[in-house]
């Protein structure tokens, strides 16, 4: 990692990155390397859920194009489905959760960043469901801005969207909703009603994160199309003495263009009450398929 000395932004240096393949550019592979019967086509396997016929329902490897590698940091694929169209599952989300909590038991200061990139304008280039784990040796520095504040903001943000017609789905351990200062229209934040910095503090209410965020984007997918773009973050700090951890929905219907580029200030195309209104349109009810 380093940092641009003009701007103080951090930068990884990730020299193999140009080199992965881009299905969404080149067309599918012949062999697909997240589909089962390829694993061969991957690094090797470093944990893995089994299924009950004897293969896997989730399985993480090293990333062949590691953004940070050893001993700076590391960089791992979560394939979260055997399927090639299943995008978020329950024994994926699981392994999700597995291997922050294995990253910090092999170092302790580390901070594992979970993320997913679904379809070309949110930077996937494999057409497989998966996700990725980037193990940073720093805070990120939008995390520490979360915590500039003396009160909670999401606890804040969840008690105003009532009021203010920007929540979305209301439920016994979680709450959807659509924060005023989102960056991208349809943002939708999933937070925990319990106050607690890291995901590993939660074991219910990351069960019930989870199910709310495949409801949610399984409307979007329904609501906009099987192509839709997206991505989700995993937003957790396991060092912060105050911290509310915490899942962003962030749908990609606009790419980033020069201004926020340049600047860093986005430009969100709705307000927060008409893209929560869209969500509430949007959301089906659970067909019980996670």
């Amino acid at each position: 990692m380093i940092r641009d000395p003009l701007t103080g932004e951090a930068v990884l240096l990730g020299s193999t990155r140009s080199a992965r393949p881009n299905e969404f550019r080149h067309g599918p592979q012949e062999r697909c390397a997240f589909c089962p019967g390829n694993e061969d086509l991957t690094p090797p396997e470093i944990e893995r859920i089994a299924s009950a016929n004897g293969g896997w329902s989730a399985r993480a490897f090293r990333n062949l194009y590691p953004a940070i590698s050893p001993p700076h940091g590391d960089h791992e694929v979560i394939v979260d489905s055997p399927a090639h169209d299943a995008e978020i599952t329950r024994d994926g989300a699981a392994l999700w959760r597995r291997r922050y909590e294995r990253s910090l038991e092999r170092e302790p200061s580390s901070f594992p960043v979970l993320f997913k990139n679904r379809g070309a304008y949110a930077g996937a280039t494999i057409l497989h469901p998966h996700t990725q784990m980037i193990v940073l040796p720093e805070r990120p520095e939008r995390w520490a801005r979360m915590m500039q504040s003396e009160r909670c903001s999401l606890c804040d943000a969840r008690t105003r969207a009532k009021h203010e017609g920007t929540a979305v789905l209301e439920g016994e351990r979680c709450s959807a909703f659509v924060r005023n200062g989102s960056r991208f229209a349809l943002a939708l934040s999933i937070v925990p009603h319990a106050c607690a910095p890291s995901l590993l503090d939660a074991d219910a209410e990351w069960e019930a994160v989870v199910e709310m965020l495949h409801l949610a984007a399984s409307s979007l997918l329904a609501g906009f199309g099987p192509d839709t773009a997206f991505n989700v973050l995993v937003l957790s700090d396991p060092h912060a003495p105050a911290f509310h951890w915490h899942v962003e929905l962030l749908p990609r219907l606009n790419t980033l263009a020069g201004f926020e580029l340049s600047t860093g200030t986005f430009i969100r195309g709705a307000h927060a009450q008409e893209s929560a209104e869209a969500w509430r349109r949007m959301i089906r009810p659970s067909d019980g398929s996670l």
